[in-house]
């Protein structure tokens, strides 16, 4: 064979540029790489070794432009970093790898942002779109439904779904956990909430609201930071809530991670738990359990919803009629020493 490494430096290596390497045409060499069982024994190893030597990655966004099929599926989160978003791709990754999709993440961060990465994605001809959230923007949700591809918006119960919607109601789950600080006795609870333009951890915060109105309680010990829901954000934000309201006895987190950064500011305060405060937070994550004290919180099942998610997807692509699916999941309220 001619030597050809050299165009490893001059630009994109194509699909000509195999077929000229191997002696052979360029419909021959996408035949190889697509049906390599149409194609002999030995003309498929000179095209392999072509593809090899000059390190050819095929242009599969462009196969999925022409033939109008796709194997991946665009997944938008709030962050790439958080535990729970984490959770959720675990769950969905695995069974629809094992069908040979792929999946394309984007990290909306913010609603506008969330605008932007899905009309880009759309551009690579998907099969389907899975949303950690709620889509709130109009423009967004109609554009997805004209698309005619399968959507699923994942982690909350949503009023008038796209398509498919797998989750809970994050409202009920605020409710719940807030009624038990009140039972318990808790009477001055605030709610920290981060992210809040989040409409799950909105959603979250109405809860507590509900309960607090409902036993003629204060709602007004609320602190909203544009800041991530982190350990780092949950100790600093501690002390902004002792010197506003220094009668606090409970604390509402809306995440495991806030919660905790609590938990650690309290024992740098020497502040104890739950005898001066309580806390409690949202997902259950791992660090709930192992927390001192171990963390009350609301376990939301992620990877769950990743699997359950999966399956609809699968189901769909394969052809089945499913429409209008609502599956709802149980937030079960798991008691432990920090309240």
């Amino acid at each position: 064979m001619p030597d050809n490494k050299k165009r490893r430096g001059t630009g994109r290596v194509t699909l000509n540029d195999v077929a000229q390497l191997a002696g052979v045409g360029a419909m021959t060499v996408s035949r190889a790489l697509r049906t390599p069982e149409l194609v002999s024994d030995k003309m498929r190893e000179r095209i392999d070794a072509a593809v090899a030597e000059l390190g050819y990655i095929p242009n599969r966004a462009a196969g999925a432009l022409a033939s109008g099929t796709s194997h991946t599926i665009v997944v938008i989160v709030p962050s790439l970093v958080e535990r729970a978003c984490a959770e959720l791709v675990e769950g969905l990754q695995q069974p629809l790898a094992d069908e040979g999709y792929q999946l394309v993440l984007g990290d909306s961060r913010h609603l506008r942002q969330q605008s932007r990465q899905l009309e880009t994605l759309l551009q690579y001809n998907p099969a389907a779109v899975v949303i950690f959230g709620a889509l709130e923007s109009q423009a967004d949700r109609e554009r997805l439904r004209q698309s005619g591809l399968p959507v699923v918006e994942v982690g909350a119960k949503v009023p008038d779904p796209v398509d498919m919607c797998v989750g809970g109601s994050n409202q009920e789950a605020g409710y719940r956990l807030t009624r038990h600080l009140i039972e318990r006795g808790y009477r001055n609870i605030g709610f920290l909430c981060a992210r809040q333009e989040q409409w799950m951890l909105q959603q979250r915060m109405r809860g507590w609201q509900q309960a607090m109105l409902e036993s003629y309680l204060s709602p007004d010990m609320v602190i909203n930071t544009s800041e991530p829901p982190s350990f780092s954000t949950g100790a600093a934000m501690l002390g902004e809530f002792l010197l506003r309201w220094p009668e606090l006895d409970a604390l509402v987190c809306v995440t495991d991670e806030l919660a905790c950064g609590v938990l650690m500011e309290c024992q740098r305060r020497h502040v104890a738990v739950p005898g001066k405060l309580a806390v409690a937070g949202f997902d259950d994550l791992d660090v709930a359990a192992v927390s001192h004290p171990a963390l009350t919180t609301m376990r939301i099942p992620y990877r769950q919803m990743g699997e359950e998610t999966a399956a609809l997807l699968l189901r769909r692509l394969s052809g089945e009629l499913v429409e209008g699916v609502l599956h709802l999941l149980d937030y079960p309220l798991q008691r432990r020493g920090s309240t």
